[in-house]
């Protein structure tokens, strides 16, 4: 299991090995840096597990989140999955925190940059924006990294959850409701700042 869509300066992911509903092992990953490892990481887990032969299945946070955490998961779990022969599946980090016991109707709140917010709300819509222009009902339950940044007067009334990140465990529950895919997509919400050239592409050499 794999969940890096949350990496940046201050967010942390982990990695983390089941068998049969059981968590095994589990290593931590923290800021933007951590993407660079991820792949000796998780052979390390593999071959400390015991696991000549890899893992049956590959599951994914699948976001939202920031762009390089998401692609360094997403690229190293399709990588993994061809490699093993596994079967792929990819849940997003709102279906993982509603997938504990109590939980399923939480909004899930994501730091992004520049001060702004993601929100994945419980029947899968997302929303991007300043932490000042998001639209919420009273006595909603919010989780998420991005939860300290809801500090608007008609938010007094939140139900907040002191989880700023979900639980492995609960990653695998969403999994086991997730159907596998040939591939993975990332959840961006923002949409790309890439920008062509004010001259138009380059035409190709002959």
């Amino acid at each position: 299991m794999l969940n890096g869509a949350t990496l940046g300066a201050t967010g942390s992911g982990v990695l983390a090995l089941f068998s049969g509903g059981h968590p095994l092992s589990s290593a931590a990953l923290e800021g933007l840096s951590a993407t660079a490892g991820m792949a000796s990481l998780c052979r390390v887990l593999l071959e400390q597990a015991g696991w000549e032969d890899g893992p049956g299945r590959i599951v994914a946070v699948t976001g939202p989140g920031s762009f390089t955490g998401l692609r360094a998961t997403l690229a190293l779990a399709q990588g993994l999955a061809l490699g093993y022969s596994a079967s792929l599946c990819g849940v997003t980090l709102g279906q993982a925190y509603r997938a504990r016991e109590g939980w399923s109707e939480a909004y899930c709140i994501t730091r992004a940059r520049r001060d702004r917010l993601f929100m994945e709300r419980p029947d899968g819509t997302v929303w991007a924006g300043p932490s000042g222009a998001i639209a919420l009902p009273a006595r909603a339950f919010v989780v998420g990294n991005g939860v300290s940044m809801l500090d608007l007067p008609q938010h007094e009334t939140l139900i907040r959850a002191d989880c700023t990140s979900p639980d492995p465990r609960d990653i695998y529950r969403a999994a086991c409701h997730a159907d596998d895919r040939p591939s993975l997509q990332p959840l961006y919400i923002d949409a790309p700042e890439a920008r062509l050239p004010s001259q138009g592409l380059r035409p190709s050499p002959v």
